[in-house]
């Protein structure tokens, strides 16, 4: 079964990563620079995931968060930035099924994310 992924970053290069890796692991993968935008295509379209960058200029990715949050509490959901998650004083055990990932992150990083969003049965398949 192929997962699909929403990715939600400002800056095109992290964008770009994101969906190399994503697509090497099996993903069908969206990416959306904007935060308002975003929110529309999570309304419109079912995914599997959605990963967020903290910082956007639009909406920040907390702000994304608490909009899904509000329709969906099981939606697995990734917050990225370029800062630990204790210096953003988030804390995400309030927000359901979120984790957090720091920029930089390799593939392995990526496939330690998955394996805690999806069933380990389904990740062995990447």
């Amino acid at each position: 079964m192929t997962r699909s992924v929403l990715v939600i970053d400002d800056e095109p290069d992290v964008l770009n990563v994101f969906g190399e890796m994503l697509r090497s692991l099996g993903c069908r993968v969206v990416m959306e620079s904007s935060g308002v935008k975003s929110l529309t295509l999570v309304k419109r379209e079912k995914f599997d995931l959605v990963i967020v960058d903290l910082i956007m200029p639009d909406k920040s990715g907390l702000e994304i968060l608490k909009a899904i949050r509000a329709e969906d509490m099981n939606l697995p959901i990734i917050l990225t930035a370029g800062v630990d998650i204790n210096q953003a004083d988030i804390n995400l055990q309030e927000y359901g099924n979120a984790d957090f990932i720091k920029k930089p992150f390799t593939i392995n990083d990526i496939k330690l994310k998955l394996s805690r969003c999806f069933s380990e049965k389904i990740i062995k398949k990447f």
